[in-house]
């Protein structure tokens, strides 16, 4: 088999003796492709060695490490405060069981934004490292199975025997396939026939993904409907209501509120946030005020269940804006733009701010999609400040830093969930969380790949030999995680945690061996060189 060798792509990087000359580091910055290839919002590297001139790579890398802290707090107070509540709101008020409703929520609101956006990598007329693409998958897909895996290993956990093995099953029968599929070299300029197998195979991995989820939400609503228990129907007492509100809905004014005082109580983060750290919580209080005002959350903690019509009104008008630095397609974005538009009017005129809305739980996905955009675009941000540092400081291979030290926001956000629901005894919902985050990513691994235009005339083929290992290293972590558990009688033990982490620093170990070429990749014992 080939691999793609990315040896001789122009890095972001310079001779050591170089990093206390700024203007260098400005001109490898500003001509070098590579540099700006994960800039969504600011480009780091631009700033702080052409516009402020630092003088060495140390402030450059103390700076850098202080934005990560500020990315990373903010990402946590989105996660914790807005996200969560949203979710658990959501599977509370799905008539699913709380498996099902986290595997079939979880995975489209979190990946919305990422999976409509652009990907200019894989873009020919600027910079074509389409390997990087499937790199930042793979590693990705090997970081949700750890991180879950072991979060949930930390509080204990028992899982249905007939969930755990056909989540682990099929997810199984998607690496296989989705290994067969991009180990082949697609010519897809001079052989016509190429380009339709891709459709075909991307065909199935859609479709099967889908009569999956099908499969999912039937068996899930018929197992929640068998074992709900019938609840009777209180009659409502409609001489005591106001003149309208059989109109309105069939809940009541709260009268004992003002709307000014359900807003107060709404962005006050120092009482929100009352569980989190004093000086944290101090600090936060600014952006948790801002963000409140546009980010509905859902929750029987608060007034109305949290309840606040001028927030989902504005998040409405907030939302098509804060999904143009994601770069959704023109058709993408216009749909955004159109139904946010309706259902923002609509709410306005047909909800009462000091009454709950029959359908509560579209302002929870409303909530959930938001905060998820937030997320998303704050992970991207991560991603940047990561992959340039990393490349000026330690001149690793593009593939290896996808592999290696992307998807920290998203491993972060996926902690902070998994915990979340623990505390809140949703104990199915966490092991949905996690099989939705890596099903979502296999499955669409290869459709993402195609749609994206990673495969074009100038690659045939994306994977590398640190790709190909740490696919090797997925299947390893799958099969034994899959034979630990049952063994265990489906519970996940503290013994599964230790086990995963020292497979993780077997494998960091490795691929960094193989970098400093000490040893051969595992994925081959020669690397054949193929035109990326």
């Amino acid at each position: 088999m080939a691999f793609v060798d990315l040896s001789g792509v122009n890095r972001c990087s310079l001779p050591k003796e170089s990093f206390r000359n700024a203007n260098e580091t400005c001109g490898l910055a500003r001509s070098t492709l590579s540099c700006g290839s994960f800039v969504y919002l600011i480009n780091y590297l631009d700033i702080f060695f052409c516009v402020l001139k630092l003088p060495t790579i140390s402030f450059y890398g103390l700076i850098s490490a202080f934005l990560l802290m500020v990315h990373l707090s903010l990402l946590f107070m989105l996660t914790k405060y807005f996200f969560v509540p949203n979710l658990a709101a959501l599977i509370e008020f799905a008539p699913m069981t709380m498996f099902g409703s986290s595997f079939l929520l979880f995975g489209p609101t979190f990946f919305v934004s990422y999976y409509n956006s652009f990907w200019e990598i894989c873009d020919t007329r600027k910079l074509n490292l389409s390997p990087l693409q499937f790199a930042k998958i793979m590693g990705d897909i090997m970081r949700y199975i750890l991180i879950g895996f072991m979060v949930i290993c930390m509080q204990g956990y028992r899982v249905d025997g007939v969930t755990f093995w056909s989540s682990m099953f099929f997810n199984l029968t998607g690496m296989i396939y989705l290994y067969i599929v991009v180990k082949k070299s697609y010519k897809v300029d001079r052989i016509a026939a190429d380009l339709y197998l891709i459709k075909f195979r991307v065909t199935v991995f859609l479709y099967t993904f889908l009569m999956v989820l099908l499969v999912i939400f039937v068996v899930s609503h018929t197992t929640f409907q068998r074992g709900a228990v019938k609840r009777k129907q209180t009659q409502e007492n409609f001489g005591e209501m106001d003149s309208g509100d059989e109109i309105l809905g069939k809940y009541q004014k709260q009268r004992a509120f003002s709307r000014r005082e359900i807003w107060l109580k709404a962005v006050n983060g120092y009482r929100n946030m009352a569980d989190s750290n004093v000086i944290y919580r101090t600090s936060m209080m600014p952006a948790y005020f801002v963000l409140s005002n546009i980010i509905p959350v859902i929750t029987k903690d608060r007034i109305l269940i949290g309840w606040n019509k001028y927030a989902s009104c504005l998040g409405l008008v907030i939302l098509p804006i804060m999904c143009m630095p994601h770069g959704f397609k023109a058709a993408s974005w216009l749909i955004v733009l159109l139904t946010c538009c309706t259902l923002g009017i609509l709410t306005f005129i047909s909800t009462h701010s000091l009454r709950r809305p029959d359908n509560i739980w579209m302002f929870a996905l409303l909530g959930l999609i938001i905060s998820s955009v937030f997320i998303n675009l704050l992970s991207r941000e991560i991603e940047n400040i990561t992959y340039q540092y990393i490349s000026m400081q330690f001149d690793v291979m593009p593939d290896m830093t996808a592999l290696m030290y992307f998807g920290v926001g998203e491993m972060f956000s996926e902690s902070i969930v998994v915990r979340c629901l623990q505390q809140r005894k949703m104990w199915d919902a966490t092991f949905g969380v996690v099989m939705s985050l890596v099903t979502y990513a296999i499955f669409l691994a290869f459709p993402l790949l195609f749609y994206q235009g990673c495969y074009n005339h100038k690659c045939s083929i994306i994977v590398t030999s640190s790709t190909e290992t740490a696919i090797h290293f997925i299947f390893l972590i799958l099969s034994t995680s899959l034979l630990h558990i049952s063994l265990s009688g489906y519970e996940f033990r503290i013994s599964l945690l230790f086990y995963l982490l020292v497979l993780a620093v077997f494998y960091v170990t490795l691929q960094w061996m193989t970098h400093y070429d000490w040893i051969l990749s595992l994925a081959t014992l020669f690397k054949n060189k193929n035109n990326d």
